[in-house]
């Protein structure tokens, strides 16, 4: 919690007009029953007469004391509200430019359920604390030390009274507080674990459909509604004793206080003498009201802290993680030309927890104008070789270069520019066919993006379409089917013109026959670059200049398709699993 107040360092103001103001608002609380006695004591005689000049006196100070505090509020109100939202806005915005800036190890390590989680609901506790706090923090010891103040000078005897009250608050606070802090605690953890499975639901309702589990996946959310439900509860259920216990003390102090002021009251005839004691009675009456209200709201504060504070680690565990891709290179390179020759110089990784390399001593070259293809049993390590080239992951051993420089001594958005990544899995944007396919380009005319749609065999099914390159396209691409998300995702990288093209098993959804005239086109695009490609299927890679064979984290092969068939067995196996042995001379 601590270090999320610096947040609030821009808007210092707006907390200090806030906390003058809650002062003169507490203030004017506290003279409103003062001015109200001294009515009743000065302005009303015992025979009945009133003293119109006092009356009228003390009811104008009540109204311009009223105004003031009425005025004092509004602007609390915009000042709480101002410096609130722009608090809340800073944090997530700057929860967000951090996760933009993790490595995939990062953002496993997470995950994308609590990242959502932390960045709303957590920040939301956070900033709904820390605001409270400032507008109760001045308000708590104005009302409670003034109100006992200001209760002792009209009466010792009646205030006395609230003595026996207070300690009966206090222990109820600490039961309640006892109680309370495990639930809040668990509770941001229970919100994460409903939106993982609320997410998986959503993300994978195609596959619940295909496999008749839908009753399955209702059962499991529900399970994890009810254990928040049944945890919200509890709390709501303690917090909801609290009032009535609270009110319960408050009328048996109010009622105590009455009793010894009728005692008071009365002379020994039963014959009130003035109006004195009365005056102190509904005075002190208030100020045991301000005095408990206070307490009660010292009390919310404390029981909602422990929440607030589980909110604050876990947005500063975010904040405070160390991003293991670090952009730290100069602008030497910033303008150099680069030409695309990449080589992998003796590369091993690692995980940071794993004790096994995933590669190791991988050595390899792909310069202009050629295309390597990457192949190997699941889990060989494909798609972690290309990852390290626009550094998704950094090597833990050896070097990756492209034209000779190493690409962690190129700044992240140079090399990036240079690169036309197209990943496993295609990713679609909320928005236009013609804003995905510009994602990654700025300034690209409509003849760009033709162009590369007709490269990518998108352009037939996107002029197929009523709205054409207008088009919608819904959250994660959901109204396109697999092979359309992975045409987009290619035209995406081509309308770059990169040096480098990196298409990790990139058509693996697509028709022979569209594989083949989409490799024919890009054939023809890409010679003057260098074409990495991971794919599964040996008709995709046949034609490839080179071929490297991965297996267990190690290159088994590294030569073109005719020599690796009579030279390497594991590229032989995989080979032969798909095509006859006539198919692949």
């Amino acid at each position: 919690m601590k270090k999320l107040f610096k947040y609030l360092k821009p808007y210092w103001f707006g907390v200090l007009m806030m906390i003058v103001f809650v002062a003169i608002q507490s203030i004017g609380q506290l003279l409103l029953p003062d001015f109200t006695a001294s009515i009743i004591k000065n302005g009303i005689k015992v025979d009945g007469g009133i003293d119109l000049e006092v009356i009228t006196k003390y009811g104008l100070m009540m109204i311009g004391v009223t105004l003031i505090s009425g005025l004092a509020m509004i602007v609390i109100s915009y000042f709480s509200s101002k410096v609130s939202t722009s608090f809340g806005r800073d944090i997530r915005r700057d929860i967000f430019k951090k996760v933009s800036d993790f490595s995939l190890t990062e953002s496993e390590k997470f995950g994308t359920s609590t990242l959502i989680t932390r960045s709303t609901n957590d920040v939301m506790q956070v900033q709904m604390h820390t605001i409270m706090s400032f507008r109760m923090i001045l308000a708590i010891p104005i009302l409670m030390i003034g109100g006992i103040i200001l209760s002792l000078q009209k009466s010792v005897k009646l205030t006395a009274v609230l003595l026996g009250g207070i300690p009966a608050l206090i222990v109820l606070v600490v039961i309640t507080f006892i109680l309370v802090i495990p639930l809040f605690r668990s509770m941001q953890k229970k919100i994460d674990r409903l939106t993982v499975v609320g997410r998986e639901a959503i993300n994978g309702v195609r596959v619940i459909r295909a496999f008749g589990q839908g009753e399955k996946e209702v059962n499991r959310f529900q399970v994890a509604n009810n254990d928040l439900t049944n945890n919200t509860l509890k709390a709501g259920r303690i917090m909801s004793l609290l009032n009535p216990i609270v009110n319960l003390i408050f009328n048996f102090v109010v009622f105590g206080v009455v009793v010894l002021a009728y005692v008071i009251i009365q002379n020994s005839n039963g014959i009130i003498q003035d109006y004195s004691e009365l005056a102190n009675l509904y005075a002190v009456i208030q100020y045991v009201t301000m005095i408990m209200f206070s307490i009660i709201m010292l009390t919310i504060t404390f029981i909602n802290y422990p929440r607030a504070e589980v909110s604050g680690k876990r947005i500063s565990e975010i904040l405070d993680t160390q991003i293991s891709i670090k952009d730290d290179a100069d602008d030497t390179y910033d303008l150099h030309e680069f030409k695309g020759n990449v080589k992998f110089h003796h590369v091993s990784f690692k995980y940071a927890d794993a004790e096994k390399n995933v590669l190791d001593d991988i050595n390899f070259e792909a310069n202009v104008g050629e295309t390597i293809a990457i192949i190997g049993s699941t889990g060989s390590g494909k798609s972690t070789v290309i990852n390290l080239l626009p550094r998704l992951f950094d090597v833990s051993e050896g070097s990756v270069t492209i034209d000779g420089i190493d690409v962690r001594q190129i700044k992240l958005k140079k090399l990036r520019s240079m690169i036309g990544f197209v990943p496993q899995t295609a990713t679609l944007f909320t928005g236009s066919i013609s804003e995905n396919i510009t994602y990654g380009i700025q300034n690209a005319t409509q003849e760009d993006i033709e162009y590369a749609a007709n490269i990518a065999q998108a352009k037939d099914f996107i002029e197929a379409m009523p709205d054409q390159y207008e088009s919608m396209v819904d959250q994660g691409g959901v109204n396109y089917s697999g092979g359309q998300k992975q045409r987009l995702s290619i035209a995406r990288a081509i309308i770059r013109k990169p040096l480098i093209y990196v298409f990790d098993d990139s058509f693996s959804a697509l028709d022979f026959k569209t594989d083949a005239i989409l490799r024919k086109h890009l054939k023809a695009i890409t010679k003057q670059a260098t074409v990495l490609i991971v794919a599964q299927r040996i008709g995709t890679i046949m034609d490839a200049d080179r071929i490297i064979v991965l297996q267990d984290g190690k290159i088994v092969g590294n030569d073109n398709h005719k020599k690796l068939i009579k030279s390497c067995n594991v590229y032989r196996e995989i080979a032969l699993s798909q095509l006859s042995e006539e198919e692949l001379s």
